[in-house]
């Protein structure tokens, strides 16, 4: 047989075992028509013909980043399966051959289409031209964002606030602070009820802030000499997507903080692109400044993410510290006067310690429901902090909230009056049930790393309404029912048909990706792009209280921008004075 004829067949092949076996990955193979199984046979084959092509770039590529291909390509298509991954009773019946040779099938799907989309995106070479995009073109690229949801924000007016929005809401107007919501973000809210004493104002504020973030976005994009069809689509793809539609209008911190930490990255991105260049310029330094006060007052996890991504940055550009070291120290002094005398003067009340102990208590939750391994002793201390038939009975996997709201039952102080005792039997349980503890973490922290929705989970995803009947007699008057409705059903027609648009991890594997290509098409300092959100995603993942959207919005703002930004080419970093480039790969 010609080597061609082999070569073919090879694929042909291995294109309908990887089709096969990602059918029956998701659906009980013997019920797909075989018109179906020979189609996704033919694309896969497609996929796997496409992904060879990349061997060549792959020999040209450095020592470094080959080595990187091996590892990404062996540890992100595994995750992306795990992710993706149903229940599955028709598959996990069978022999474990075969769930072998099915899990082993998906897994080289995943990566053909991964090595595709890589080898895709480096063959994009961007035309170089001579133009300079001005800067009064931000305002041109916020629109898109800016009258979809204003658009939302007449069909839902004065907007959507939930308990926890209506919580921050007393808080803004009586100036009574509990640090359960970040007090800056309280005290902004309380000047905006100044002027207008409605949630309209707060909802119009969001929206400025995401808009203004999506225009800084497309003006670095088009500075950066991408094609302004290119960035145009992009943007109205941002504004039209219904998360951040009705997120903008929806009053709680995550919106504005997660507006700030986009802002933050686009920063990234032209600190990165300019070999930091830009660090040299006083308006940079302002507007960075100005966004790092929001990423680190606008959320508690804040200012670990701006301290971490700043030291980078003083790490990574070395020659423009002079600038940007000054400023940031005075921002930190500025944040640990905040919230230690300023906060003290404003007898601020402390946020309960039980937010940082939601993985614990559903470890223990799930032990103790699951009969795990306990003595007497273990069970008669965890009876103490919340009786064992309360623990069964409020348990839910995917949400701690119905245990830590327990305000009769549930005696934190317990905890609270010997940390060092809670720390060893948690500590203890783990390692007397791991298997226990282990699942239930993936599954409280499901909301971070799975793409599909667990059929016994839940995702909090939108409201589009104030909370009824509440005590400061908030309603939302139909100001027309027609626009309303249609609001209304792009929502819910987006939310039936693409359901993983409200799953974090979806965007977070794009990001991902994205930021990988930029790594390859240039050097180690594309990482940098990806590092707020990354530092942010961590953060909620260790303390992620239910299966809240909001709290990653920022990965699906980024994702759509992190998809050009890996066609450009990074300019090189220069020494100091001289005009020579270093090295930089």
């Amino acid at each position: 047989m010609p080597m061609k004829l082999l070569r073919w067949a090879v694929i042909a092949a291995l294109g309908l075992y990887l089709g096969g076996s990602v059918l029956f990955f998701f659906t009980p193979v013997r019920n797909v028509p075989v018109p179906f199984i020979l189609l996704s046979a033919a694309v896969m084959a497609a996929l796997v013909y496409a992904a060879l092509r990349f061997w060549p770039v792959y020999r040209q590529l450095t020592r470094a980043k080959r080595i990187s291909y091996m590892i990404f390509g062996t540890l992100f298509p595994l995750f992306i399966a795990v992710s993706i991954r149903g229940e599955q009773p028709f598959l996990t019946d069978n022999h474990p051959a075969v769930i072998t040779a099915v899990w082993l099938g998906v897994y080289l799907a995943v990566l053909a289409i991964v090595t595709t989309v890589i080898h895709a995106g480096l063959s994009v070479t961007l035309v170089q031209t001579g133009r300079k995009a001005s800067k009064w073109m931000i305002l041109l690229y916020a629109l898109p964002s800016a009258l979809v949801s204003a658009y939302f924000l007449a069909a839902f007016y004065p907007g959507a606030m939930t308990p926890d929005s209506l919580a921050q809401w007393d808080q803004a107007l009586t100036h009574k602070y509990t640090d359960w919501h970040p007090v800056i973000h309280t005290m902004l809210i309380g000047l905006l009820l100044d002027i207008w004493e409605s949630p309209a104002i707060v909802a119009i504020f969001q929206i400025v802030l995401i808009s203004a973030a999506a225009g800084v976005a497309g003006w670095a994009l088009d500075e950066a000499r991408l094609p302004k069809w290119a960035i145009w689509l992009v943007l109205i793809l941002f504004a039209l997507s219904p998360v951040h539609a009705i997120s903008s209008i929806t009053l709680w911190k995550d919106v504005a903080y997660s507006a700030a930490l986009f802002l933050f990255t686009i920063l990234m991105f032209r600190i990165v692109r300019t070999g930091g260049r830009v660090l040299a310029s006083w308006p940079f330094i302002a507007l960075y400044s100005l966004t790092g006060f929001m990423v680190m007052f606008f959320r508690h996890n804040g200012f670990p993410v701006f301290l971490i991504v700043t030291a980078f940055v003083l790490l990574m550009y070395r020659p423009y510290w002079m600038k940007l070291f000054p400023v940031a120290a005075a921002m930190v002094l500025i944040y640990q006067i905040v919230v230690n005398p300023v906060y003290t003067k404003l007898e601020v009340h402390p946020s309960d310690p039980q937010e940082m102990l939601s993985l614990p208590t559903q470890q223990i939750a799930a032990i103790v429901t699951q009969d795990g391994d306990m003595t007497d002793k273990q069970r008669d201390y965890v009876n103490r902090i919340f009786p064992i038939a309360k623990w069964h009975e409020k348990y839910n996997p995917y949400s701690v909230d119905s245990i830590k709201f327990s305000w009769g039952d549930y005696d934190r102080f317990t905890i609270y009056d010997d940390w060092g005792r809670y720390g060893r039997t948690y500590l203890q349980l783990v390692k007397q049930n791991p298997g226990i503890a282990a699942d239930a973490l993936f599954k409280q922290t499901s909301l971070a790393w799975q793409i599909n929705e667990p059929e016994d989970g839940y995702t909090s995803k939108y409201v589009t309404h104030i909370y009824r009947n509440n005590q400061y007699g908030l309603v939302n008057p139909v100001l027309n029912e027609e626009r309303r409705l249609n609001a209304y059903n792009y929502l819910k027609d987006a939310d039936e048909s693409i359901p993983f648009l409200w799953r974090p991890a979806f965007y977070t594997v794009l990001a991902l990706l994205f930021t990988y290509i930029a790594y390859l098409r240039n050097n180690w300092r594309a990482w940098l792009l990806l590092l707020p959100v990354a530092l942010n995603t961590g953060a909620v993942f260790v303390g992620i209280p239910a299966q809240d959207f909001r709290y990653l919005l920022a990965n699906s703002m980024i994702m759509l921008p992190l998809l050009l930004i890996s066609f450009v080419r990074f300019d090189p970093i220069l020494k100091p004075i001289q005009t020579e480039v270093t090295a930089d790969d």
